[in-house]
């Protein structure tokens, strides 16, 4: 089943509002005017009962007392008469009625068995119907010297009944009118306040990939309330936009990078089949065209690694490491190809400390940061890798080389996807710009962050902040020189 639009549901709240409130208007103000109608019917009822009770205390014949009860009880209004009714407790016969007990006028006088006899003085009030006429009645009882009196009287309230039948009518007419009225009224604020946001789905509908970040909803007149809305979906139709410019970028450059190798093993290939040559040339040839073949396979493979790191919503089988004996264990692996390049790589007063995350990315990252430190720092140089404890419970691991040649203004843009420093850092090494990414990808996968410092012509350090969840029980007790 369709779910209710938001319009036919803030219709359908704004009509429920205005009757409830309609209803107990008119609900208080019947309740009130009945109060008012019935309550002047009662206090005069009273006043005729204690007149009675007055009658009751000094003795006299049943004659002279009805009289006396037919005085009290005549009502100054023409209509129905007052009708009463006083008979002793345990007697069957009457004392005094208005009417005979068998007639076949006001036999309510002695159908009694729904009301509440009254207890002690305190009289009862209700009210009785007979051949569609309206009675109020009271029942009060009486302790005489001779027995315990009840007197019954009951006095004509039709004109007040219709009277609040008619009210009952008015209120019923005006509270539709009103309820009619309060739900046009809702429907059409409700359309109102809805304009601004069919005005905003007009214009996203107009913003594609190519306009995206022109898209701007800040002209648009809305209510306050709808202005979070409205700043929020513009937000994030620039995030939308910067997040396509770097997908058409990378894609760009990742198609750049793999056409130049195939470009070069093409050209290799043909260079070698365009003459006879001799087979030491076929054999260059050939070793060319796999080194080309190796960049490229290598150049996917970080590929395939990036969207693997991007498509993560978390950590893949996250484990307890400790992250001084994994650095330690790199060092010992990259100091031991270090002397091809000449240098040396050394791990020393690492801080004992457990990271929580996944053992393959985290060694990849620590990998692509020696592997940078070693290909893009001086010949012979040394590579230096510390762990530390940092404040709010984290730990900061650093890889530093000692080439200095990073400018200022290419240092916020290393981590950036084809990236390279046009400088002698990035001499022809076979790099592609994707480890710095990589490694930037894993950190943030894991909480944590990476950044870079370069001092000129001393060292550029590398930092990897984690969170850590404790210190190691049994840390090494020594470094890799």
């Amino acid at each position: 089943m369709k779910p209710m639009s938001l319009r036919w549901r803030i219709r359908l709240l704004v009509t429920l509002v205005v009757a409830a409130i309609v209803t107990a208007v008119s609900a208080t103000s019947y309740l009130r005017f009945r109060s008012a109608y019935l309550g002047h019917i009662d206090r005069m009822l009273e006043i005729m009962s204690k007149g009675i009770l007055t009658e009751l205390d000094e003795p006299q014949d049943p004659r002279e007392l009805a009289d006396e009860v037919r005085l009290i009880t005549d009502s100054p209004w023409r209509g129905p008469e007052t009708h009463f009714r006083l008979w002793a407790e345990g007697e069957e016969a009457d004392l005094i009625a208005s009417v005979p007990a068998g007639g076949k006028k006001a036999r309510f006088l002695w159908d009694l068995q729904h009301v509440e006899p009254p207890e002690g003085n305190e009289p009862v009030f209700f009210s009785l119907t007979d051949k569609k006429k309206h009675f109020r009645a009271i029942w009060v009882r009486h302790a005489t010297a001779r027995a315990t009196m009840n007197i019954l009287i009951a006095h004509p309230s039709s004109f007040e009944h219709r009277r609040l039948d008619e009210l009952l009518v008015t209120l019923l007419v005006v509270g539709g009118g009103l309820i009619l009225a309060g739900a046009t009224l809702g429907a059409w604020l409700v359309l109102l306040g809805l304009r601004p946001l069919g005005a905003a789905a007009w214009r996203l509908a107009g913003i594609t990939g190519t306009n995206l970040g022109e898209a701007d909803l800040a002209d648009l007149a809305v209510p306050r309330e709808l202005e979070p809305v409205i700043n929020e979906v513009t937000r994030l139709l620039k995030r939308l936009d910067t997040a396509l410019r770097q997908q058409r970028q990378f894609v760009a450059d990742a198609s750049h990078e793999l056409r130049t190798p195939l470009t070069l093993a093409e050209s290799t290939l043909q260079l070698a089949r365009s003459n006879d040559r001799e087979v030491p040339e076929y054999k260059q040839a050939i070793d060319e065209t796999l080194e080309d073949l190796n960049r490229m396979e290598w150049l996917i493979h970080q590929l395939l690694t990036l969207a693997r790191i991007d498509g993560l919503s978390e950590v893949p089988q996250p484990v307890d490491i400790c992250l001084d004996a994994m650095l330690q264990e790199l060092a010992i692996e990259h100091n031991a190809q270090a002397p091809q390049h000449g240098g040396k790589v050394v791990a020393a007063d690492l801080a004992p400390c457990t990271v929580h995350g996944n053992e393959e990315m985290l060694a990849l990252l620590f990998r692509n940061l020696l592997d940078n430190a070693m290909k893009y720092g001086p010949a012979g140089g040394t590579v230096r890798v510390g762990l530390e404890h940092g404040p709010n419970a984290g730990c900061t691991a650093t890889i530093q080389d000692e080439g200095g040649n990073i400018p200022p203004q290419d240092m916020p843009h290393l981590f950036e996807r084809f990236y390279r420093v046009e400088s002698s850092r990035a001499r022809n090494t076979g790099g592609a710009g994707l480890g710095l990414a990589i490694a930037r990808g894993i950190a943030m996968q894991h909480g944590g962050d990476v950044w870079g410092t370069s001092t000129p012509d001393t060292r550029t350090t590398f930092h990897v902040r984690l969170p850590c969840e404790r210190r190691c029980d049994d840390p090494p007790t020594s470094g890799v020189e």
